[in-house]
């Protein structure tokens, strides 16, 4: 019964894990996925705990970095594309509206 009974929490427990990933930030997730990974490879290198923390303290520092690379190429390439959507809009306006004559006054203002 008891063994049932962890199983299920067992379950709940991983099913639960994407939805509250969703609620944290871009650096907390960069964090965790860079300090497990660095936490295994600490302990795998280090072979101790010392090495697991010293591991898992880099990857997250290491994640974080990784994780902001990514997220401002994320928006430069958002950047581009809304320029070249608003370039697009410029010239399809201008193609569709008629340019008013410049007035004769203004040449000879001009001199």
């Amino acid at each position: 019964m008891i063994k049932r009974m962890m199983t299920i929490v067992t379950a709940a427990a991983i099913a639960a894990v994407p939805a509250g990933a969703y609620a944290l930030g871009t650096n907390e997730k960069g964090c965790l996925v860079g300090g497990a990974g660095g936490a295994l490879a600490g302990n795998l290198i280090g072979g101790n705990s010392k090495g697991t923390l010293i591991g898992g303290a880099l990857g997250c520092g290491v994640g974080i970095y990784a994780n902001k690379q990514r997220v401002n190429k994320i928006d430069a390439e958002k950047r581009e594309k809304d320029r070249q959507q608003a370039a697009a809009r410029k010239r399809q306006y201008a193609r569709t509206h008629a340019h008013p004559e410049t007035p004769r006054y203004a040449e000879t203002a001009s001199r």
